[in-house]
Order: C-alpha cells, then sequence, then structure tokens
C-alpha cells in the first residue's frame, strides 16, 4: 500500500471519529495534527494557529470540585482522564474526557490528545441531580406538616410509589437519550435532533412534577402568596385557551368559548386562576374521547360567578368523583394513569378556596365531566387579601 493511500485512509477514518484527534508538540507548544472533530470543537481554528496553551484552563474558573482544570501534569501521564475542565482560544471553557497517549519514537516529546465534549451530558446529570434534592427537600417538608394526620402513612406510601413511577420514565428517558448522545450512537441529523426532543419533553415533564410537588408544600404550609385584585374574568379564560390551543389541536380536541360581550369583573389572583384553569382545560383535552369537544362558559350570580369547563370524555364513576379532590389521587392505577402527581386537582381546590371561591363538578359514564368555579364578584375576605402585585416586589416565579 503507497504512503500517500495510508495517509489519506488515515485522514478519512479521523475525520469520521467522534473523538477530537489532536498532536502537540510539547517542545514549540505546537499542533502538528487535528482531525475534523477538533477542528470543530475549538472554534475552528485551523492546526498552525492552535497552541497547547490556549487548552489550559484556570484552576480558578472550576466552581465545583467535580472538575479537573487539564493542565501540563496530565500531559506527562498517560490514560483516560474524566470529567476536565478545557479551555478554548475563544475563552468559552467546556467539561471533556480527555485521553493522553505518548507518541513512541524519536520525537518523544509528541502527544496524541483524545478529546470528548460531555458539557452537555454532564449538565443534564446536574440538573436531575438538582431535581431530584427538590423533590427530596419538597416532599421532606409535607411529612413534616402532616405527620399529625392519621392517614400520613397511608398518603406517604401512595406518594412514593407515584413518584418511584412517575420519576422513573422521564429519568430514564433522558440518561438513555443522552447515553446515546454522548456515545454518538446516531446515523443522521433527524435522529440526533428526535434524541434532543426527547431530552426536552422530558425534562419539560420532570419539571411539571416538582413544581406540583413544590406548590402543594406550599398550599399545606400556607405559605401560597396571593394577590387578589378585581379584572375581566375573559381576559384569563382568553389566555389559557390559546395556551392549550396545539395541545387540543394536536389531540383532535376542538374549543368552544362562550365569551359575555361585556366585562365579568370578579375578585381573584390572575397567576393562581390562570393554574386552575390550565389545569381544568388541560384535563378536558387530556381525558377526551377522540375527537371530542371542550364547552366553556359563564354563568353570572348575584355575588358570584360561575365558570363551566365540560367535557365530552368517557367520564368518572361515580364512587370516585369525591375522589378527584383527594391528595394523592389518581383515576386509574398506577400502571395506566395519565402523566401526573395527581396533586393537580388538590391544589386547583385550595388556590380557588384561599381565593374566596368553592370548586365542584358532576360527570357521568360515557357522556364527560362538568367543572365549574365559583368567584366572587364583591369581597368576601380579610381586606389585606386585596392588594396588586405592581405594589409589590414580587418573583412571579414564587
Amino acid at each position: 500500500m503507497s504512503k500517500n493511500l495510508e495517509c489519506d485512509i488515515f485522514k478519512f477514518v479521523t475525520d469520521e471519529a467522534i473523538l477530537g484527534f489532536l498532536i502537540f508538540d510539547l517542545n514549540n507548544e505546537s499542533c502538528t495534527y487535528q482531525n475534523k472533530m477538533a477542528r470543530d470543537l475549538f472554534d475552528g481554528i485551523k492546526e498552525d494557529q492552535l497552541k497547547l496553551s490556549h487548552l489550559f484552563a484556570d484552576s480558578s474558573a472550576s466552581k465545583s470540585n467535580d472538575f479537573k482544570p487539564f493542565s501540563e501534569d496530565l500531559l506527562n501521564l498517560e490514560g483516560f482522564f474524566q470529567s476536565i475542565l478545557m479551555n478554548k482560544p475563544s475563552g468559552r471553557m467546556f467539561i471533556a474526557n480527555v485521553g493522553v497517549k505518548k507518541i513512541q519514537g524519536d520525537q518523544s516529546n509528541l502527544r496524541l490528545l483524545m478529546i470528548q465534549d460531555i458539557t452537555i451530558q454532564s449538565k443534564l446529570q446536574r440538573d436531575v441531580m438538582a431535581k431530584q434534592f427538590e423533590i427530596k427537600s419538597a416532599y421532606e417538608e409535607l411529612v413534616k406538616q402532616n405527620e399529625q394526620l392519621k392517614e400520613l402513612d397511608k398518603a406517604k406510601d401512595k406518594f412514593l410509589s407515584l413518584m418511584t413511577h412517575e420519576l422513573r420514565t422521564p429519568v430514564s428517558a433522558m440518561f438513555a437519550s443522552a447515553e446515546i448522545l454522548k456515545d454518538g450512537l446516531y446515523d443522521t441529523e433527524e435522529e440526533l435532533k428526535d434524541f434532543i426532543e426527547t431530552i426536552y419533553t422530558q425534562g419539560i415533564h420532570l419539571t411539571d412534577l416538582v413544581n406540583d410537588i413544590l406548590d402543594f408544600s406550599k398550599v399545606k404550609a400556607r405559605k401560597m402568596e396571593y394577590y387578589i385584585e378585581q379584572k375581566d374574568l375573559r381576559d384569563v379564560i382568553k389566555d389559557e385557551i390559546a395556551q392549550n390551543s396545539n395541545f387540543a389541536k394536536q389531540s383532535g380536541i376542538s374549543i368552544k368559548y362562550d365569551q359575555p360581550d361585556t366585562p365579568v369583573l370578579c375578585y381573584y389572583d390572575t397567576i393562581r386562576l390562570k393554574q386552575v384553569m390550565s389545569n381544568l382545560i388541560s384535563n378536558a383535552i387530556k381525558y377526551n374521547k377522540e375527537k371530542g369537544s371542550v364547552h366553556i362558559y359563564i354563568e353570572q350570580l348575584e355575588d358570584q360567578v360561575k365558570l363551566y369547563v365540560q367535557d365530552t370524555g368517557k367520564g368518572i364513576p361515580e364512587d370516585k368523583t369525591k375522589k378527584v379532590f383527594d391528595e394523592f389521587e389518581t383515576l386509574g392505577s398506577l400502571s395506566s394513569h395519565q402523566k401526573g402527581t395527581g396533586l393537580g386537582m388538590p391544589i386547583s381546590k385550595t388556590m380557588i378556596e384561599d381565593m374566596g371561591g368553592s370548586i365542584d363538578l358532576t360527570s357521568k359514564e360515557g357522556e364527560g365531566t362538568l367543572f365549574w368555579i365559583c368567584i366572587p364578584t364583591v369581597k368576601v375576605l380579610e381586606e389585606d387579601k386585596y392588594r396588586s402585585r405592581d405594589d409589590e416586589n414580587f418573583d412571579l416565579a414564587l
């Protein structure tokens, strides 16, 4: 085999590799070879412009002891080193697994570096661990607030079983997709996008689970903040229909809204009522029949407004309608129920009642379910509950 053919084969193989290959001469810190992956990794800089010092990371830049900065010390070793903090010529840092190999021969100062960028995978792992810590903290707070209840042990067992079931799916999907990305086990850009989409959607689901638990912990501890104002109810309804329109379209469900011609003024906290409305509308879509519909309408009474959300789903058995607002309840078995913690309706009930209203339902199997919310049109709570967020230095994320 000719030298030219050997060189062509070598270049083809290394350029197709999922690792970045760099060869440096330690005598002058110059790069004598880089493959395509390494060139892309280091901002597209050509090998004759890339210096070894460009890769060294400042040890003070690492905010975590989990990452070791890349330095000259590693160049005197041979092996594969995990979670190494490296620098790019642009100054941007990233996390990598790095292999170091001394090239044998007359030029003993040559070093081969094999680099795998694991920044995304590392961030995913840290995010999942942070979410797990949040869930653990929220659960511990929940147990503390309910320790005097007779049914605490039963509720705890149901909660743990549900959380084990609900968390396993998104976490497993995220890790599996991240592992595939890490190992480069995909063939096309379309597959790459699919795995990234899986990580993103499962991350959203994981966040929703955590938010449910944190909200429930707040309402049970009476730490939920309310800012109740007199506003037009039609605005909240229109916003939440718009928020759920894509979900409805994807599910083949139509939404009908009988909007009043004149303002419907009543007292509520906009953010909390939006949470409740989002829960009711999304449930009406989720539990509906194929090509079903959701009907939203308003009834104005003397001192309150009744807001109705009606679906055409399979309905709820009569013996289970009273359990809809129970803590940790889901309609169906753990293996077959829709995704969620089962905390959405208890949270909604507490929020509505804290705003001076009420929530209830009626359902008939095979025909659908009708939820309604009663919202006061007059002040029924203590005066300090009626305040504006505009007057407060308030974080809307709380």
